[in-house]
Order: C-alpha cells, then structure tokens, then sequence
C-alpha cells in the first residue's frame, strides 16, 4: 500500500509541475447521497462548494439527481443543477439541466468508462442560453487485496452555440470504499482552456454515502 501512495504523489507532483505551471489553485468539495430504489433507479443528492486559493468561496452548488441502470454496461441520468457564483457585489445564481449517457465495462481488473454529457443553461453574465456537450473517457484499475482505487480520466467541453472546444479537465486520482454504503476519494485536476483563460490546480475531495 506505501508504494501505491508514493506512485500516486509522485505522479501527482510530477503533472502537476509539468503540465500546469499556473498561478491558480483551487479546492473542490464534493458530498453526495444516494438512495437505490426498484432495483434499477437511484436518486442522488449532491452539494458542493469550491474555494479558491486563499480558501474563500468562489462557487457553491445543488445538483438532484435521477439515475436508471438500463444494462450492467449501460445507465442513464438526468439531474438538476442550482450553482452559485460568488461575487464582490452581488452573487450570480444559475439552474441548469444535465444529462448523461454513461458505457462502462470490466476487462479483468480494469474499468474503462465512456460519459457524454450535455449541460443547458442562461448565463446571465453572457446573457445567452448555452448548450455544451461533455464527453469523458475514465480507466479505473482495481488492485487485488486492497480497497485503493486508483483512476485517471480526460474531459473535454464543447459549446454548440460557438462551435468550439472552450475547456478540458484531467484528473488523476483514487478513492477507497469504507464498508458497503461509504466511499471517499481525493483527485488533482487541472482544468485547462482552449481560450485565452487561465489554467487552474484543484485538489478535490469527495464522499459518497450509498444506501
């Protein structure tokens, strides 16, 4: 388990300086809920805050979220989404709806994953109604006699309305079940821009509660 977690720093130190020398880190927070019920449905709840690099608030969000199981390799999801831009003057809040189309299967003790996943929401900073498809390639591996789960993944963000790809995410990370209804995990990401925009650091933290 120690040589795990030092490959997992290492890795992480070593993205982290070569890929995202930039001056902005932020740390995400993430909870969520979920209740199975009728066998293949789950209901999720999921709060979330992000704080910027002096650890103030920069966002907070609400997601409610529907998810089906139609196959073992294939689920369904519709959520929505009440997010709140914090700002100096006066906080910016937005709804928007989400959804997913997720593929996943085993092959040994991998897990690769495919996600595409399409947001639509008024920005009112922009004053314009936004539409972006999200398609995410994930591979978790899970280690034999150990709870670890260690994954990477890469997301990329396409407005419709611009026809262009605004944003891309890569994480590297590991989560670890505790019991049969807990699970926690921590991740770098570094969230990048095809736009002339800032690339920020973000250490996130989630917990998921499962019953």
């Amino acid at each position: 388990m120690k040589k795990i977690v030092v490959i997992f720093l290492i890795l992480i130190t070593g993205v982290s300086s070569g890929l995202a020398k930039t001056n902005k880190f932020g740390t995400w927070v993430e909870l969520e809920f979920t209740k199975r019920f009728l066998k293949r449905f789950e209901f999720s709840i999921v709060p979330e805050i992000r704080l910027q690099d002096d650890f103030t608030v920069d966002k907070y969000q609400f997601d409610g979220q529907l998810s089906y199981k139609a196959f073992k390799f294939l689920e369904f999801a519709a959520a929505y989404r009440l997010k709140t831009n914090v700002k100096k003057k006066e906080n910016v809040t937005t709804n928007r709806w989400v959804f997913d189309t997720t593929f996943k299967t085993d092959i040994r003790r991998f897990r690769p994953s495919f996600r595409t996943r399409i947001t639509y929401y008024n920005d009112k900073e922009e004053n314009e109604k936004v539409t972006t498809i999200r398609p995410r390639i994930k591979l978790s591996y899970n280690i034999a006699g150990n709870k670890l789960t260690p994954f990477t993944s890469y997301e990329i963000f396409h407005n419709l309305a611009k026809k262009q790809i605004v944003k891309g995410r890569f994480d590297i990370g590991l989560s670890r079940k505790i019991g049969k209804i807990h699970r926690i995990g921590v991740y770098y990401r570094l969230q990048h821009y095809y736009i002339d925009k800032t690339s920020i650091n973000i250490l996130g933290i989630d917990y998921r509660l499962k019953i």
